[in-house]
């Protein structure tokens, strides 16, 4: 008996099988006339596409139509399901027809819940639905309306007279509402922000979204400062091939004249434009053992308000002095060349006149190549810069590097020892006098190095040692120095007294854009060491420290000792960097960090510390600290602190606090700021402190609103 149900069900299926072979099981099958088959009872039904369950079907093979009764389940790819009391399937017209309905789509977790739906093809058209991604029974957020429809393949709902609710409290009614619910680049609006100031007024932007192709984009984003001015950025994204990227943004800002007054602004208008453009293989031909590039970044700026001003995503870390550059290089296994433009401009300054530019820069270098003998390498650098500025002193800067070195090892390798005679030279050529005339300056010299150093290795059960020990020995000599040349024959006098001294002084800082950098004797002695686990050869601690002897006629002076330590252990990492000046006798620069990320806690520590220092090369005083901590406090709650202070100015440039939920359906930022940015003001670059609160909701996939709100603003 059960041999022959098991056979009349796989005939019904057989017999009805055209582009899709369905199997049925049930408790009780029937065939009726007009080939017409029954089920009913626990009935499954199977195919390559579809999983449905019901207790009941009719199934019309030549309609090629389903019709389900109670407790409906339809599985379409193992991906889109939904239940119902009552179904009617097209499969010639690849239609469905449910009533009541839930919709469920497993890859974006966003469920549909109707009174009545109608598939046809891709598009499922719903009547008085409620949508969200939440728990079904007792939703966070959900969006109910009067109908919509749901594009399966795009991935895309609209919605028509969508009331927003937050648990059973509306929030929001619009007549019409879509958006995507995948992750997928498509046209539309991204996420707005709101905002409230007490010297800004309401703040508003709305990010408008095109992607006509997949390898183009265009955002525009207006924005609306009720008390201050409105304006509009806008960002152009293209790939012009797989190797390239080019990014094109521009923006401006009206400022009202009310604002302009009241915080000394140097401009009611705000522009720009930024361009960068990448790629690889311009010229090669994709040779195996050539690569080649352009890097472009060029920026235009009339004052620094148009970089604070841009949306929060695309803003930069604000710089007073904006570069531009233009690099393409051309590398092979023998040569490289490069060209480099550099463009500046200084916003604390109301004229660019006197920014020194590098317009270009090209640099021709060969690699290191045997020389007669294997071990006798010889290499070659050549620079040529033209500085140029349109008020004040210019040059052009010819720099050449030929080094020529032998090595050889010793006590069966356990000692290298190398030999290497460079010759430097260094050639400016002045123009755009004022009053003063300069002499054409050139610097030659060779420096003779003795290196000996030693590569050692040792393992042990658990880590491995390596250490590497070595000693420097430099020779200076000046072959030739004429002209007026920084460092070399101007040197700047600390306390001038006579009219020779001012004139001198005069001279060394209409010139200090043009140093020279002249060798010394010196020896250094060092050693470099690591400690790595033996099995994961991860490195576990490493330790760098150097000593420079400057020796000046049997006068031994003691330079800079450079230290530095690293260490990583399970939970994070340790860090310290220094320079310590023998001379000065204090350290003239250090940087320490320390990370830990344990369970649920984060915390990262910074400090910076500089001193002023003429032996060092320091010129200036600086000490600054940074932290930043996140604590996790549940699965879906979490807290964050993190700030920047100058120490030396006794300045907080920064500080944020931070509080988030996530869940599974929608994330809650809370964002506390207080920061100081930069202003271009009549007094030069000034600075405005203000206390801002960011409130971010985002329901997920629908999209979300961020909010700000000014507290304090002191200029």
């Amino acid at each position: 008996m059960l041999r022959k149900f098991i056979a009349t069900v796989i005939l019904v299926a057989s017999l009805h099988a055209q582009d899709e072979k369905f199997e049925i099981i049930a408790n009780d099958v029937k065939t009726r006339e007009n080939n017409v088959v029954v089920a009913t009872g626990n009935v499954v039904i199977y195919s390559k596409t579809y999983y449905i369950t019901a207790q009941k079907i009719i199934y019309d093979k030549e309609k090629e139509t389903f019709e389900l009764f109670d407790d409906v389940m339809i599985l379409r790819n193992n991906n889109v399901q939904s239940k119902s009391d009552y179904a009617f399937l097209d499969m010639k017209n690849d239609g469905i027809y449910q009533k009541p309905t839930m919709y469920y789509d497993e890859s974006t977790s966003v469920w549909i819940s109707s009174n009545e739906s109608d598939k046809k093809k891709e598009k499922i058209y719903i009547e008085d639905s409620i949508v969200s991604s939440c728990d079904c029974i007792d939703p966070d957020w959900s969006i109910r309306s009067s109908s919509a429809d749901y594009d399966t393949e795009d991935k895309w709902i609209n919605i028509y007279n969508p009331r927003i609710y937050m648990k059973d409290i509306p929030l929001f009614y619009s007549p019409y509402l879509g958006f995507s619910t995948d992750k997928s680049r498509r046209t539309g609006l991204l996420m707005p922000s709101f905002g409230l100031s007490s010297s800004e007024g309401t703040f508003f932007s709305q990010p408008i979204y095109f992607a006509p192709a997949k390898n183009y984009d265009i955002e525009f984003i207006p924005q609306i400062r009720s008390a201050r001015g409105l304006g509009l950025y806008t960002y152009f994204r293209y790939a012009d091939s797989p190797d390239s990227i080019f990014e094109l943004s521009s923006g401006y800002f009206k400022e009202k004249s009310d604002y302009v007054k009241e915080y000394n602004l140097r401009n009611t208008d705000h522009y720009g434009f930024d361009l960068k453009y990448e790629r690889y293989n311009l010229f090669n031909g994709k040779k195996l053992d050539t690569t080649d590039g352009i890097y472009v970044d060029l920026n235009y700026l009339n004052d620094i308000e148009y970089k604070t001003l841009e949306d929060e995503k695309y803003r930069d870390d604000v710089e007073s002095k904006i570069e531009s550059r233009i690099n393409y290089i051309y590398n092979t296994p023998n040569y490289f060349l490069g060209s480099y433009f550099r463009y500046y401009i200084d916003t604390t300054k109301d004229s660019n006149a006197t920014t020194l530019q590098e317009l270009p820069k090209v640099q021709l270098h060969s690699y290191s190549r045997p020389l007669f003998l294997d071990k006798l390498l010889y290499s070659a650098d050549l620079k040529v810069t033209n500085h140029f500025r349109r008020d004040g002193i210019s040059a052009n800067q010819y720099e050449l590097n030929a080094p020529l070195s032998y090595s050889f090892s010793l006590l069966d390798d356990y000692l290298n020892f190398e030999i290497k005679h460079s010759l430097s030279l260094n050639r400016f050529n002045y123009s755009n006098f004022s009053t003063t005339k300069y002499e054409d300056g050139t610097f030659a010299e060779t420096n003779t190095t003795l290196s000996l150093n030693s590569d050692l290795i040792k393992p042990y059960d658990d880590y491995i040692h390596s250490v590497n020990l070595f000693t420097d020995f430099n020779k200076a000599n000046t072959i030739k120095e004429n002209g007026d040349l920084i460092g070399v024959n101007l040197i700047k006098i600390d306390n001038p007294i006579s009219t020779n001294d001012l004139n001198n002084n005069q001279r060394y800082d209409e010139l200090s854009s043009f140093p020279v950098a002249k060798s010394q004797d010196t020896i250094a002695f060092g050693l470099n060491h690591s400690f790595y686990d033996k099995n994961s050869l991860e490195e576990i601690i490493k330790h760098k420290i150097k000593q420079t002897i400057l020796y000046e006629e049997d006068n031994p002076k003691l330079q800079n000792l450079e230290n530095e330590i690293v260490y990583n252990y399970i939970l994070g990492s340790m860090k310290n960097k220094f320079i310590y000046n023998q001379q000065d006798k204090k350290f003239v620069e250090s940087s320490t960090s320390f990370s830990l990320n344990y369970n649920n806690f984060y915390l990262k520590l910074g400090h910076y510390l500089a001193r002023q220092s003429a032996n060092a090369g320091f010129d200036e005083n600086l000490e600054s600290y940074t932290i930043d901590s996140r604590y996790k406090l549940s699965n879906r709650y979490s807290i964050g602190y993190s700030t920047r202070y100058n120490i030396e100015e006794n300045l907080r440039t920064n500080q944020t606090f931070k509080f988030s939920i996530n869940d599974s359906c929608w994330d809650l930022n809370l964002k506390y700021k207080n920061e100081i940015t930069a202003a271009s003001t009549n007094n030069n670059l000034g600075r405005i402190e203000q206390d801002i609160v960011y409130i971010e909701l985002f329901l997920k996939p629908l999209g979300g609103v961020m909010q700000e709100y000014e507290i304090n603003k002191d200029n």
